[in-house]
């Protein structure tokens, strides 16, 4: 930079320092990033707590498991730290057709992957950029919570990049809910499948969740896919990312599919900031 002219003055001189300092303080503030989604009536919160942009070279232990602590697998398929990784700037998740010495019972021919958070929480909006795997083995972006009373579930989108005989499964992408109470053995299912032009493994996309008090609403690239009325979902729940074999439901991989990567680039969570009675924690409206 030039040296200023010996007849600047001193007020000169002192406002030029401050507009300096005040368009340094200005350009080195980080951009908080926002959804992709379409602005509603939320005052939403970049928390940054909660939310990763994989650009490390391991997974943030502090925000996530490399497994699900209370599950191995759907089987056949088994949960595999070793299928989790951080790379390129992305979080890995790898599906594997192998066998693994001493699996327990029941879990064999397939490995798979999960990453689930260490901290639940309550309403908010959840989005990722992410390109799903091509095999039957699944991509999955949920939130769940379970006790002795109840299971709250809401799948953000389940995928399955590869089908042997059915090519509208890999361009399906299923947005479900599920609540069920242990005790009465009452379950509350439902979900919307959002048909894509092309397989969703050919593309990347941006998968948006918003979760408030009042609503539960789906987008895919900004898009609204889904809405309904938020009647159960009122605990805190774990963010979770993770592949299962689906046996009976859309079938096992077939001989030709040796799995794949889920791969995500950044996990984001926004919350709204609003008074603590607005965010309280309701006594389940079915009890």
């Amino acid at each position: 930079m030039r040296k200023q002219s010996h007849a600047l003055c001193s007020l000169g001189l002192v406002g030029l320092l401050a507009a300096t300092s005040v368009a340094c303080s200005q350009q080195a503030e980080p951009e908080r990033p926002m959804p992709v989604a379409p602005e509603g009536t939320e005052r939403w919160v970049y928390n940054e707590a909660i939310s990763d942009e994989f650009e490390g070279t391991s997974l943030d232990t502090a925000k996530w498991f490399d497994h699900n602590p209370s599950w191995i697998g759907r089987q056949p398929s088994l949960f595999r730290p070793e299928n989790v990784r951080v790379e390129d700037g992305m979080l890995i998740l790898t599906g594997r057709r192998e066998e693994v010495k001493d699996a327990p019972e029941g879990y064999h021919t397939f490995t798979t992957a999960a990453v689930q958070s260490t901290h639940k929480v309550l309403y908010g909006f959840f989005e990722i950029r992410c390109r799903p795997m091509r095999s039957a083995l699944s991509s999955a972006f949920w939130l769940y919570i379970s006790d002795s009373l109840k299971q709250e579930e809401i799948d953000i989108f389940e995928i399955c990049g590869r089908h042997e005989t059915d090519s509208t499964y890999p361009r399906t992408y299923f947005a479900t809910s599920h609540y069920i109470l242990k005790p009465q053995n009452v379950q509350i299912s439902d979900h919307v499948t959002h048909m894509s032009d092309v397989p969703w493994p050919d593309r990347t996309i941006v998968a948006g969740f918003k979760w408030t008090r009042d609503e539960l609403v789906w987008y895919v690239d900004g898009k609204e896919i889904r809405r309904r009325k938020n009647d159960y979902w009122h605990s805190p729940e774990t963010i979770n990312f993770d592949s299962e074999a689906f046996p009976t439901w859309w079938g096992l991989p077939g001989e030709q599919d040796q799995g794949g990567e889920f791969q995500i680039e950044y996990f984001r969570y926004w919350t709204d900031p609003k008074s603590m009675d607005e965010l309280t924690i309701f006594e389940n409206d079915m009890k």
